[in-house]
């Protein structure tokens, strides 16, 4: 059974609430400097996924890391 990961992944973009739906099941949080997504992955598969999507738009990736429970 694949393991259940939680990422914080950071971008320098202000994407607004219309991308929620895009990125799902991620949640977005909009700061000032940026937008910071947060979900669960279930293998490297979707984690590299969410960061093809990110690409794709040419957000600049800030950071992505773990987030231990």
């Amino acid at each position: 059974m694949p393991e259940e990961n939680i990422h914080e992944i950071r971008v320098r973009e202000v994407l607004d609430a219309k991308w929620e739906a895009y990125f799902a099941p991620f949640t977005l949080t909009i700061e000032e400097n940026g937008t910071i997504l947060i979900g669960v992955t279930h293998d490297q598969a979707e984690l590299f996924g969410v960061l093809l999507k990110i690409r794709d738009l040419g957000l600049r990736l800030v950071s992505v890391n773990p987030v231990v429970r």
